[in-house]
């Protein structure tokens, strides 16, 4: 007659070593959470902040329903992710950043937030690269990181570090910069839209010697801003190398649609099979005798108030 109750139990204790088991690999957030919860999907946390510290490295934070879930700092190879429909958000506020990853050697996943600044810094900030480095930016939204008062730029995304940054799908607006790239980072870009950032809308900036960064941008639109729409540029180090690499994109309406600058290293700016239009300086700009600017055919200058300023290079597609 003891059977039953013995068997209880161990199904019991199964389940809770499953459970355990579960929460390492996943930890879960929602509306209705509480940050004193164990983070599983009957009694989630409320936080970001919470939620990465009880998962394992290489898990993942899942987002139930639609809220703020804060900003974070991920120091570790992690996921946070929301499905499609679920509004998860992360405001950022006066002196702060919405993700910061700063340890060397991690993958980030970010998939379906939404981060808007209420004057904050930046919306994605990576200072540590190296040792295989990755950041992976999916179907996210990222905005408003403009204060009109300040003396320097906001980022919606600003990577400080040589790592490897894939973004796919994802809108990054009104923005002083949309993304930098610098310290030997290399982004691959691909069906995102990047509107109204007013400085920059995509720049691959280096100043060290021996390194390269390098934006490669395909399929993508670069829209609606002030100052250059995507600019390579080398800044002294006589070294260093900047790359964009852009095809199958459009670059409309800023002052300068593309440039490559530099008086010292190597910046470069490689196009194929794109647009750029209603330009109100120039459409395409050289500067310095580090800079060149290379067509490979097949691209479009439109209703640009000048198409070139500088050498333009052509060359046979490849």
């Amino acid at each position: 007659m003891f059977k039953f109750p013995v068997v209880y139990l161990i199904a019991v204790l199964c389940t809770i070593l499953v459970n355990t088991a579960q929460a390492g690999q996943r930890a879960f957030v929602a509306s209705n959470g509480n940050d004193a919860n164990s983070c599983i999907p009957l009694s989630p946390c409320r936080s970001f902040a919470k939620a990465v510290t009880v998962v394992d490295p290489n898990g993942e934070v899942v987002v139930l329903d639609s809220a703020g879930y804060g900003s974070v700092t991920l120091t570790q190879s992690i996921s946070l992710t929301a499905a499609p429909g679920v509004y998860a958000g992360i405001t950022v506020f006066p002196g702060t950043n919405g993700v910061t990853i700063a340890t060397p050697g991690v993958s980030v996943v970010l998939r379906g937030l939404t981060i808007n600044s209420q004057d904050g810094d930046a919306g994605i900030l990576m200072t540590a690269g190296a040792n295989g480095a990755k950041l992976s930016i999916e179907n996210c939204v990222i905005s408003n990181f403009s204060i009109i008062t300040s003396s320097v730029n906001q980022y919606g995304v600003l990577i400080q570090a040589a790592a490897t940054v894939r973004m796919v799908n994802t809108l990054i607006r009104d923005n002083d910069i949309g993304i930098q790239l610098q310290a030997g980072a290399t982004a691959d870009i691909s069906k995102s839209k990047f509107f109204g950032n007013s400085t920059y809308g995509i720049v691959a900036y280096n100043y060290i010697n021996g390194t390269t960064t390098t934006a490669a941008v395909s399929d993508t639109i670069v829209s609606q801003g002030g100052g250059v729409g995507i600019f390579a540029i080398v800044d002294s180090a006589s070294s260093a190398i900047a790359r964009a690499e852009i095809v199958r994109s459009v670059v409309s309406n800023y002052n300068e649609g593309i440039r490559t600058e530099s008086q010292n290293g190597s910046a470069s700016v490689s196009i194929r099979k794109s647009m750029v239009t209603g330009s109100s300086n120039y459409g395409l700009g050289q500067f310095g005798i580090g800079a060149t600017m290379t067509s490979y055919g097949n691209n479009t200058l439109s209703n640009n108030s000048s198409n070139l300023l500088g050498i333009l290079t052509t060359a046979s597609p490849l």
